[in-house]
């Protein structure tokens, strides 16, 4: 990505983060069609709604029109996606856990012997901070129609050793 479109990017979401009190952060970033599509995923550590989406988008379009002439869409045909993590992807950036603790997730991860292995619990504790190794710790739950506890004491996993995690909806 071109590094005056990622400047645009983040010094909109500073000035969205001042905005609304909530520093948004990027998820994800996909870029198509030789650079002429733009799909950002962006959230916040208590979740991201509509209009902070859309006012992000707005001040990110503003400022790349303004440069349309520098940038290598010239012609101002280029098409911007802001939108929010949806229900069912997968957690993608670490701060996602301090947002879903208490919730429920599906674990994908390697065990000693490389194989992988699957188990959903509640979400009771994320350490994401930059000064350890991150690491989450969770309440396992059987499997089946009933989330219920599992006879197993709380697990603590480190982030490197998930391959994927995914909240799950509880009805």
């Amino acid at each position: 990505m071109d590094d005056r479109i990622r400047t645009a990017i983040d010094e909109s979401m500073a000035e969205v983060s001042a905005l609304t009190g909530q520093e948004i952060y990027l998820v994800e970033e996909v870029v198509r069609g030789g650079g002429r599509t733009i799909e950002l995923t962006v959230d916040t550590d208590r979740g991201i709604i509509i209009d902070q989406c859309a006012k992000l988008s707005r001040k990110i379009r503003a400022r790349l029109e303004a440069h349309e002439d520098e940038l290598m869409f010239a012609s101002g045909d280029f098409d911007l996606l802001v939108s929010s993590p949806g229900i069912g992807e997968p957690i993608r950036e670490k701060r996602q856990y301090v947002r879903h603790l208490g919730r429920l997730i599906r674990i994908s991860f390697m065990d000693d012997e490389k194989q992988k292995q699957e188990i959903d619990g509640r979400l009771l504790q994320a350490a994401v901070g930059e000064e350890a190794e991150p690491f989450i710790v969770f309440e396992p739950v059987m499997q089946g129609k009933k989330k219920r506890k599992a006879d197993v004491p709380p697990m603590t996993m480190r982030l490197a050793d998930i391959v994927k995690a995914v909240v799950q909806t509880e009805l």
